[in-house]
């Protein structure tokens, strides 16, 4: 609920008048002198409905935080079954790209097979991705665990699907180059003065200034938009602060020196 003006609202105050659901308030105070309420309940077993709506509006009404049906400028509220289907949405989204993504990236290093097993560069890619979801969110659950305001929703969902396309784009950077690489010291290495793991990490030293700036300015960003923006943008921007150093180490670190050392494991070549 959004509205007009910037009048303090006692949040205990509002959770003790309607303590029976549970309610998880956020509030904050938009750039425009306008008042967003935040209005959550823990209690799965709430109706979301119009009467609830109606005790809102009462209740803001009889202390003054708004005298006028002008007053309140928007509202809008997210039932469980919207909720379900937006879980629903969420999860197949994420296993139809991490399929088709994955298939993508055997295609494109098919071309390198005869030194390079195009399957390791998909499985690590997959790989890596969930590790930088599961650090999103670990960090998103732990925050969750130190403020009761905190609730898992669709921001939350939004903030991983964005994890999703900047966390593959840092890998496949990485695995780009060393592609063009292989296939540009073709002949040295099979004379055998060139090395793959040299390869691997003369690709790195390529992109890891391109990926560590690109990291640090969406770290400016995001970093601008946590401190000046309103409840929904610091959930949402800090998923993504919490991506930016998770998945920059993990592209560089992780993703590149584990897809060498699988295909060393089966392939024995260095």
């Amino acid at each position: 609920m959004e509205i007009s003006g910037e009048k303090k609202i006692d949040v205990n105050d509002l959770k003790n008048n309607f303590k029976e659901i549970k309610p998880a308030i956020t509030i904050s105070y938009t750039n425009d002198k306008n008042t967003y309420i935040e209005f959550r309940s823990l209690d799965t077993n709430v109706k979301y409905d119009n009467v609830l709506l109606w005790k809102v509006k009462d209740y803001l009404k009889s202390k003054w935080y708004i005298t006028w049906p002008k007053d309140i400028i928007s509202t809008s509220f997210v039932g469980p079954t919207i909720w379900d289907y937006m879980k629903n949405a969420a999860k197949t989204a994420l296993i139809w790209w991490i399929i088709i993504m994955a298939i993508y990236i055997f295609m494109a290093f098919v071309w390198v097979r005869e030194y390079f097993a195009p399957w390791i560069f998909s499985l690590v890619t997959v790989l890596t991705l969930l590790h930088d979801v599961i650090m999103a969110a670990g960090g998103y659950g732990i925050w969750m665990s130190l403020n009761p305001n905190i609730v898992v929703d669709s921001i939350f969902v939004m903030a991983i699907l964005t994890v999703l396309g900047y966390s593959v784009n840092d890998t496949i950077i990485i695995f780009d180059r060393i592609r063009e690489n292989i296939i540009k010291y073709n002949e040295q290495i099979r004379k055998g003065s060139k090395k793959l793991y040299e390869i691997f990490d003369e690709s790195l030293y390529q992109v890891m200034r391109r990926s560590l700036l690109t990291s640090f300015s969406t770290l400016l960003v995001v970093a601008c938009m946590y401190i000046f923006g309103n409840q929904l943008f610091k959930d949402f921007s800090f998923v993504i602060l919490v991506w930016v150093f998770f998945g920059t180490y993990s592209s560089i670190f992780l993703a590149a020196p584990g897809a060498y050392w699988i295909n060393r494991f089966i392939t024995k070549k260095e």
